[in-house]
């Protein structure tokens, strides 16, 4: 690489549905990371690799931290968007242009406690009305805590993203690559199918279904003109299972169509998928549950 190459990890941080999985992508100009408007749509740390010729950034996109729930997912999900901040160069905390809500609150307090160069990001400017609320916005930021930098954005469209790509280098060390130049993401194959269907999942189900149910491949088999899945979509009661098969299995058909159609796009190969519907009762309680199906990372 070029004489001072830069090449270093920058964490997303924020709370539920703030926008951070939308940022990710727009960043590395690729799909890699699900989307829905549902809070804890993200439940993995995540890895998007932007390259050009002078420097290579790894963006870690992690779960939204919360407050307040008492099931031992969440307490995952807490710990896994905590750990992904250790060790970083940058930490970019997102809140939006509505103003500071508890969560955020907690997780300035979180990226607090690592000794990283601290951003932040104020998302979903598109959506304020009144542009006049920014500017006591980032007044009020910036005697909360001594951000490297304060910067305005729109995630969903694009709107001063070169603001933050402007700055980021300069909280990089020098570095060779980290990763090969092609490469946008450390997840593979198996991991795309299993969040596709989720977030198909996330964007056809009711409000109170999404955070009862989970995907797990059984079976994964991929050719040069094949991708074969079998998948289990877990929930905890079996009254959710009829929602999401629903009447004559239509539900059902429509996710796993909506989740070929985009996989056969993104794999430029044939994708067959054979979902089933299973009831495990209180799955997201169960920690032999949640490391079998990647949620607790060891």
């Amino acid at each position: 690489m070029k004489q001072g190459f830069r090449a270093g990890f920058i964490a997303i941080l924020g709370r539920p549905n703030v926008g951070k999985s939308t940022l990710l992508n727009r960043l590395i100009g690729k799909k890699i990371s699900i989307t829905s408007s549902k809070p804890q749509t993200t439940r993995h740390r995540l890895l998007g690799i932007r390259t050009t010729d002078d420097y290579q950034m790894i963006f870690v996109d992690t779960p939204g931290v919360h407050i307040g729930s008492k099931r031992y997912i969440n307490q995952v999900l807490n710990k896994t968007a905590a750990s992904a901040l250790a060790g970083v160069d940058v930490t970019l905390l997102m809140i939006t242009s509505d103003g500071w809500k508890d969560e955020d609150l907690y997780a300035l307090k979180l990226a607090q406690q690592e000794n990283n160069n601290l951003i932040l990001l104020v998302n979903k400017i598109d959506k304020l009305k009144d542009k006049n609320r920014l500017l006591p916005l980032i007044e009020t930021s910036s005697k909360m805590h001594d951000f490297k930098a304060i910067i305005p954005l729109s995630a969903s469209n694009g709107d001063n993203l070169e603001s933050l790509l402007a700055v980021l280098p300069e909280y990089l060390p020098d570095s060779p690559l980290l990763f090969p130049e092609d490469q946008v993401t450390d997840k593979g194959e198996r991991f795309i199918v299993s969040e596709t269907i989720r977030e198909k999942l996330f964007r056809q189900l009711h409000d109170e279904i999404p955070y009862a149910l989970a995907v797990e491949i059984q079976q994964f088999d991929v050719t040069d003109a094949l991708l074969k899945a079998d998948v289990i979509i877990w929930v905890e009661k079996e009254s959710q299972k009829g929602i999401i098969i629903g009447k004559k299995g239509e539900k059902l058909r429509s996710v796993g169509t909506s989740a070929r159609e985009e996989l056969e796009s993104y794999f430029e190969r044939k994708v067959f998928l054979q979902l089933w519907v299973r009831v495990r009762e209180n799955w997201s309680d169960d920690a032999v549950m949640l490391r079998a199906i990647g949620y607790i990372e060891e």
